[in-house]
């Protein structure tokens, strides 16, 4: 067992997926067109062009998989690998889905790369009732759902009670009940919204509510019926997928030259599996690009640099920064994010020659509320401080967690450094005994001597494997907290950073003392308009007041206008980065699943080490005159 420090770190880089699809086979999409598929494919395919009236949607194929009733996380993962961006899906995409859901079902791994790897004896998928999708309508062949029969419908969601108290304050005038600003935003579950993010909650609760008669909810509230009942959810395109890859996408490490002529600085090499480029950059370039980030999205949450002083592995916060940004779709798309990671060129010349946009981004609120009422918005704005509380409370959760596990670890690997010196002391060297000019009579090894030695020798190895494991073990939390549980803590980080922005560029009160002021120069105006109608009568009038006035409301009146766009502007993105900000939720069952799978594997060895020294120890001589020749 002396190898077993040498336990694969799941939360390190590895292999294993580019490995999967074997010699010379690549991740093409196109691994299935010239393979003859059985019939289930064409009909699960008719059957869900039907049910999406002649278009499968990432919706249709999600109801179309839960016929094959593989657990839910497993089907919103099939999805996100099926699924290319476009609003629907071609026959090719679901034709893989079909064939990653057939690997899963016979326990291999649901990847495009398994799929390519194994095209020529690819599985038949199990679809029992699929025929039935087009009737179905979201639902199985006994009304309901099959991947959805878990889910929980109390609402104990302590992000709900901000949005719901705002709401209720706000509809306590008129004695309606007020819409949950945070109702449409559950997703907690581990199935994907056609925008790509876990949120397959939403329709399994709608359909359990609709199988409810529609009388009252779980939680002994009334049921919202006709238009009201629907649930907004922000179409975030979140990639699940990338987010829990162990193979990171970009890899950094120092370069073996230094830059500069007179003052020297560290020169980082860049290397992006997506961007298949490698270029050379410094911590500076790291910062620029981070600044422009927080000056073009200002209302929306993005990786934060580690600081220029971070303590001895700058390497690994940059490597952890350079992947939160090609992580969030919008940002891997943006054109100077490109350049940072694919022009060979030094980054400053690429800013200068670029002709990139530098401004804040621009957009359409409306568009971008994609049909989310504005009431639902503005509640949720309006329990900003609150939603901060609770960020605020899971800084300090993470925070506490992280520091927690790196401790344990240092226990552990003090522990096993103690169990090393402890074996240290059991093992008996193999040296001979020294001569004696007197009596050896007993200087003469017994047989039990013999066997104490022996034995004792066994004790050590066992010790010494125990030793190793609690190392191993250690190493293993210690590289989860630094490289997995911090990814969360870097979120909540990005979020509270994004939160302080925002409060920061609220324009409530200046949109407030600008209102004010135009109510009172229109007053003005009138007030001035009925005196001089009286006055004219008795000859020429001047004017100059009243057209000062005019101009004044004219001027209030368009930066009125310029105000409120961007004031609805930033309730838009805090809807959408907030609902954003609680996917992240989602990716603790990988964490916490990878945490216990790995304790068990290490507690599993070690038993199994002291079981086998146990035995040893029983072994023992035990009778004392058997110690004497």
């Amino acid at each position: 067992m002396s190898d077993l420090y040498d336990i694969l770190d799941p939360w390190g880089p590895s292999n294993a997926r580019t490995a999967a699809a074997g010699p010379g086979i690549g991740t093409s999409r196109e691994c299935l067109d010239k393979v003859v598929l059985p019939p289930i494919y064409i009909i699960a395919y008719s059957a869900a062009l039907k049910s999406g009236g002649g278009r499968i949607t990432r919706d249709v194929l999600q109801r179309a998989l839960e016929f094959s009733h593989l657990p839910r996380q497993t089907i919103g993962q099939i999805v996100l690998a099926a699924d290319t961006g476009s609003e629907a899906l071609t026959q090719r995409d679901f034709n893989l889905a079909l064939a990653m859901a057939a690997l899963a079902q016979k326990n291999m791994s649901p990847t495009i790369e398994s799929v390519a790897f194994h095209r020529e004896d690819l599985p038949v998928p199990e679809l029992d009732g699929v025929e039935t999708l087009t009737t179905s309508a979201g639902q199985g062949m006994d009304g309901h759902s099959p991947a959805f029969d878990n889910i929980n419908k109390d609402d104990d969601d302590p992000w709900l009670s901000a949005a719901r108290n705002s709401a209720a304050a706000a509809a306590a005038a008129s004695g309606g009940r007020p819409t949950s600003a945070m109702d449409g935003m559950s997703v907690a579950d581990n199935g994907t919204n056609e925008a790509g993010m876990p949120s397959a909650h939403n329709n399994a609760y709608a359909a359990k509510e609709r199988q409810s008669g529609g009388s009252t909810a779980s939680h002994g509230e009334p049921v919202r019926t006709g238009a009201a009942a629907e649930t907004y959810v922000p179409k975030i395109n979140m990639d699940a997928a990338q987010w829990q890859l162990d193979l990171e996408d970009v890899t950094i490490k120092e370069s073996a030259e230094r830059g500069g002529i007179v003052f020297k600085h560290t020169n980082y090499e860049v290397s992006t599996r997506s961007f298949s480029a490698m270029v050379v950059r410094r911590y500076n370039d790291f910062f620029w690009i981070s600044s422009y980030l927080v000056k073009r999205y200002p209302y929306r949450m993005h990786p934060n640099i580690p600081p220029k002083g971070f303590p001895d592995n700058r390497v690994k916060g940059l490597t952890r920064f350079a992947n939160a940004i090609l992580r969030i779709p919008f940002l891997r798309r943006d054109a100077l994010v490109i350049q940072f990671f694919s022009n060979t060129d030094e980054f400053s010349r690429v800013v200068k020659v670029g002709n990139l946009d530098m401004d804040a981004e621009e957009f359409d609120p409306k568009e971008e509320a994609a049909g989310v009422p504005e009431s639902e918005i503005q509640q949720t704005y309006q329990a900003f401080d609150e939603f901060y509380g609770q960020v605020s409370r899971d800084e300090e959760k993470y925070r506490t967690q992280i520091t927690a596990l790196e401790k344990i670890s240092r226990y552990k690997q003090a522990i096993g450094d103690e169990l090393n010196a402890y074996s240290d002391t059991l093992h008996v060297p193999n040296m001979p005994s020294e001569g004696s000019q007197r009596s050896t009579k007993f200087h003469v090894l017994s047989r039990a001597k013999r066997a104490l030695r022996s034995n004792l020798n066994e004790l050590s190895m066992s010790f010494s494997d125990a030793s190793l494991l609690d190392k191993s073990q250690g190493e293993v939390m210690k590289t989860m907290s630094a490289e997995y549980l911090r990814r969360l803590y870097d979120v909540v980080i990005s979020m509270k950073l994004m939160m302080e922005r925002v409060r920061l560029m609220d324009r409530s009160r200046d949109t407030q003392r600008i209102k004010e002021r135009n109510d009172a120069n229109i007053k003005a105006v009138a007030q001035l308009a009925g005196e001089l109608s009286g006055a004219s009568a008795a000859g020429p009038v001047d004017r100059g007041g009243i057209e000062r006035l005019e101009r004044m409301i004219k001027e209030d009146t368009t930066e009125l206008g310029k105000l409120e766009h961007e004031q609805r502007c930033i309730g838009v993105r805090f809807y959408q980065e907030l609902a954003r900000y609680k996917c992240y939720e989602s990716f603790l069952q990988t964490h916490y699943h990878r945490f216990v799978e790995e304790q068990i594997k290490h507690h599993t060895l070690a038993l199994n080490a002291w079981k086998q020294a146990l035995v040893t120890a029983d072994d023992l001589p035990t009778n004392p005159l058997h110690f004497i020749s």
